[in-house]
């Protein structure tokens, strides 16, 4: 048998063609990354810089607006709640009355025996002061506070006093305020009822035009976050 021709095979390449578009981008540079980010949370708060200040505009103005709104509501308040010189002195109050209420006490101020030094607490922090009396029919029961200017030691007449209902432990500068009630002989338990008389639904309405630009600033705030375009949270 005749051995069969051996078959030579001849290896060759196929050309390939290169369909990508090489056209470059007028003014952008090809990167081999470029759209790579690096991951991690610092990377994140350098991409969402602007993010993150907006974010923090909107709480600033939030707790703004919130404290506005509270003041606000109490500034459309109507008549006040009267106490009477009973309930206060047996620790009770009408039925529905709590802290932040507008109220009312009828009564003489007591400024102590001795008109040469009135039995007054000074509580002064800052350029703000405030001040503390009894009333000769409550006694040790209830505190009278007025605010920046001292009360008039030669009125000692009956008369209406009015503002928010506050205690001796909730009234602002409470460390100042134990101080001062302490060096002028006068109650510092926490629980004794404050009239904080100035503050007024009357002096609320005055400034209602500042707290509705605090309000205008908080919704713009909210306006600005959700109307710029960001980077997703979930980008990290």
């Amino acid at each position: 048998m005749k051995p069969s021709p051996s078959r030579s095979f001849t290896s060759f390449k196929l050309p390939v063609m290169d369909t990508r578009d090489q056209r470059r981008i007028l003014g952008h540079e090809p990167e081999p990354y470029d759209d790579y980010e690096e991951p991690g949370l610092g990377s994140w708060i350098r991409r969402n810089t602007w993010l993150l200040a907006r974010l923090f505009m909107v709480m600033v103005f939030t707790f703004g607006a919130t404290t506005t709104a509270a003041n606000f509501s109490y500034g459309l308040k109507g008549d006040p709640t009267v106490l009477s010189v009973e309930q206060i002195n047996n620790g009770e109050l009408p039925a529905g009355v709590q802290l932040g209420d507008y109220v009312e006490v009828v009564g003489s101020a007591d400024f102590g025996p001795s008109p040469e030094e009135p039995q007054i607490g000074v509580s002064q922090r800052y350029s703000a002061a405030y001040f503390y009396f009894t009333l000769e029919e409550t006694g040790d029961n209830l505190l009278i506070q007025t605010a920046q200017t001292g009360p008039d030691t030669s009125n000692t007449g009956e008369q209406a006093w009015r503002g928010k209902l506050a205690t001796v432990g909730t009234v602002i500068f409470h460390d100042t305020t134990q101080s001062g009630l302490e060096i002028a002989g006068l109650p510092q338990d926490e629980s004794i009822p404050v009239i904080e008389t100035g503050d007024t639904p009357e002096y609320y309405r005055q400034i209602f035009p500042a707290y509705s630009a605090i309000i205008g600033l908080w919704l713009l705030s909210i306006a600005w976050l959700i109307w710029k375009r960001n980077k997703p949270f979930l980008g990290l």
